[in-house]
């Protein structure tokens, strides 16, 4: 898939892919393995602009309140040094693997304009002030990087 450009991932992902053109990815992150699927999807997008990270309700298991756990990978995905511009995360439960996730991002992502982080106001697993505080402090790569915490108000629909 060479010439794809945006793609919604909610599959069990096949190594070997490889998004060279993806520039706009959403990733539901409502399976048990989606944060390892995660990873191998940024080292195999490194055009990647875009990334926004769902959890869509009717995905929703009781894996979001087991502990899941992230590898972090050994290496930064291209995309995080030379082209990650936009981060967007609905449904942010707050969970230690969500949370590692989302630090890595900031850590990492060089060119990073904007991460708008929408949390989750009935099920999050932390108070949203400790969400905010754990983000905002976080390191980031980028120094123009603007951090936006919303409350997603609608996430029960």
């Amino acid at each position: 898939m060479p010439k794809l450009r945006e793609a919604y991932v909610d599959v069990v992902y096949d190594d070997g892919l490889v998004f060279k053109e993806l520039e706009h990815l959403n990733l539901c992150v409502c399976r048990e393995d989606s944060s390892n699927l995660f990873g191998q999807l940024l080292k195999d997008s490194p055009n990647l602009r875009i990334l926004d990270i769902s959890v869509v309700k009717d995905h929703a298991t009781d894996e979001l309140n087991g502990t899941v756990s992230w590898n972090q990978p050994n290496f930064v995905p291209e995309c995080l040094l030379s082209s990650l511009q936009t981060l967007k995360w609905s449904r942010y439960y707050g969970r230690p693997q969500d949370r590692d996730i989302a630090v890595y991002i900031l850590k990492n992502a060089r060119h990073l304009k904007t991460a708008t982080i929408l949390a989750d106001t009935e099920e999050h697993y932390v108070p949203n002030l400790q969400m905010i505080k754990e983000l905002a402090l976080s390191p980031r790569a980028s120094s123009t990087c603007q951090l936006v915490f919303v409350e997603d108000l609608y996430s029960s629909v």
